[in-house]
């Protein structure tokens, strides 16, 4: 019978520098050596959190679980989240991310998220002795203690997430810390491959002409906002907004003078938008707003801004013409409370219908003009 004790293998096997293969007996010994006990209520949020880290399809996903729902999970007071952005490719791709605030700080000098962990690329738990609680969440009031993970990509920092506590119920010990930086990484493996996909996929999502979310990018900012708002419990408004007469336009001043109306009218609905709404093109003349956060009369007011600074809106086309267009908007509104909704799926196709009758409507009445409909049954 073979000794239980020796390694498989092929007899007079070796690797060159590799340390002595332990025998079973010596790797169950270890085993009972190295056993500890884990917190089991760190260790359940761990897992939850990591599941949803892994479900994350872009970037706007992952901002909300590691600033929304991660402390809420772990019952931290508040989470801020220190980006490395050098180039800034980051900001170029969160759009929307605003609406995070102080949250959410992109960081252009890799050096000041390094200077957080001048002792080495561990968490830290500091208090109020600490000099570095005068660094990260400075917008937080009561804050007494704050755990620090690093980021990291490879052999270098990418970030850094700042938990506030307010009391010091967070005890650290070997477990708990092996807990927490395994998080870390797995925080760190999702921004990179989501960003390499969102990378990707962006050009897939923008209009050519416009330069902004085309409809497929539409359609998952309008199921991502919806869920976000269902989650928050805060209303979300829908703007479907038409160039009018650009048939006319076109028919008068030619394919490449109408191309570029349309890209002016694109550029001036972003100047005229708050930087948590989201502009898509969804059509040759036709533009959707997603108005963030934001009930009905917040919405009329800025669609009602948008048709008056189009209507006024003088564009040269530089060549000596000055051209002219009115736009005609759709609106409808969302609130949870208002309108229980269980179907995500279903709301927002019901959403789209009704904002394109209001477009009818307003059509109707001659263009330039803002019309409303209204979720008139609960949504099941």
């Amino acid at each position: 019978m073979a000794d239980d004790d020796k390694p498989s293998g092929r007899p007079g096997e070796e690797i060159e520098g590799a340390p002595p293969a332990l025998s079973r007996s010596e790797m169950r010994e270890r085993r009972l050596q190295e056993a500890h006990t884990v917190n089991r209520f760190l260790y359940q949020q761990s897992q939850q959190v990591q599941l949803m880290l892994m479900q994350a399809t872009d970037l706007m996903d992952l901002l909300g679980i590691l600033l929304v729902d991660l402390p809420r999970h772990f019952a931290f007071y508040v989470s801020e989240l220190w980006l490395a952005d050098a180039d800034d490719a980051l900001a170029g791709a969160l759009v929307g991310a605003e609406r995070y605030g102080q949250n959410l700080q992109l960081v252009g000098d890799v050096e000041v998220i390094d200077g957080l962990y001048a002792w080495g690329p561990n968490l830290a738990l500091i208090d109020a002795t600490d000099s570095r609680m005068f660094e990260v969440l400075t917008f937080a009031s009561g804050i007494e203690y704050a755990l620090l993970l690093p980021l990291r990509q490879g052999d270098r920092i990418s970030g850094s997430l700042h938990l506030g506590l307010r009391d010091e119920w967070l005890q650290l010990d070997a477990a708990v810390e092996d807990l927490l930086m395994h998080l870390a990484a797995v925080i760190s493996a999702s921004f990179r491959s989501v960003l390499r996909v969102q990378q990707r996929e962006r050009l897939v999502l923008l209009d050519p002409l416009t330069r902004v979310t085309n409809q497929q990018g539409f359609e998952r900012d309008l199921a991502r906002e919806i869920s976000r708002a269902r989650r928050d419990e805060s209303p979300i408004s829908m703007l479907l907004m038409e160039i009018d007469g650009l048939d006319d336009l076109h028919e008068s001043y030619g394919e490449r003078r109408s191309q570029f109306v349309i890209r002016k009218i694109a550029d001036r609905f972003i100047s005229n938008l708050r930087a948590t709404d989201l502009l898509s093109c969804l059509g040759r003349a036709q533009f959707a707003v997603l108005v963030t956060g934001s009930g009905e009369l917040l919405a009329q007011e800025i669609a009602e801004r948008m048709r008056g600074d189009i209507e006024d809106f003088a564009i040269d086309d530089g060549r000596g013409a000055v051209l002219q267009t009115t736009i005609s908007a759709g609106l409808v509104t969302w609130e949870q409370q208002q309108f229980p909704a269980v179907d995500m799926e279903q709301l927002a196709r019901q959403m789209v219908a009704l904002s394109i009758r209001a477009l009818g409507d307003a059509r109707s009445r001659g263009g330039n003009n803002v019309a409303r409909s209204h979720l008139s049954t609960i949504v099941l």
